[in-house]
């Protein structure tokens, strides 16, 4: 069943999601969930002038907090850390939280960043969730492997 919201984060990204869907509401999806993207060389003028136009400023935005808050939390594929960002006109909301190893413990933070923010947002969310807690939930997966 949790598929079923990550899978609903990426077809909303998208603007695709079907009208009788169930919405989980009670979880985040794992962050980043849906984004797609295009790398291309710094040096690539014409790759990047190309792409310029599929480019959605908004998302770019809230895909680079969600993985700046797990990058934060040294977490990867296997660490339970969910994050949403949703960028509105005039400022940018965030949930994210990381759960313990044995399912126990939630550490969770809910912030509202102006858009000026933006660029150190999910790095502040994400030592926010340290200093509550979830440092010894990052050490219990490091010492569990």
């Amino acid at each position: 069943m949790a598929w079923g919201n990550f899978a609903a984060a990426g077809l909303e990204r998208i603007n695709v999601r079907p009208e009788n869907s169930i919405d989980l509401d009670w979880m985040l999806p794992a962050p980043a969930q849906g984004a797609i993207m295009v790398v291309a060389r710094e040096a690539d003028d014409n790759v990047l002038e190309a792409l310029t136009p599929i480019n959605h400023n908004d998302t770019a935005t809230a895909v680079k907090i969600e993985r700046d808050f797990l990058s934060a939390l040294m977490g990867g594929c296997s660490t339970p850390i969910s994050a949403l960002a949703e960028v509105t006109p005039h400022s940018i909301l965030f949930k994210g939280n990381i759960i313990s190893p044995d399912g126990l413990q939630k550490v969770a933070v809910e912030r509202t960043f102006s858009k000026e923010e933006a660029d150190s947002a999910g790095t502040v969310a994400g030592h926010d969730v340290q200093e509550q807690g979830g440092r010894e939930i990052v050490t219990a997966f490091k010492n569990a492997k």
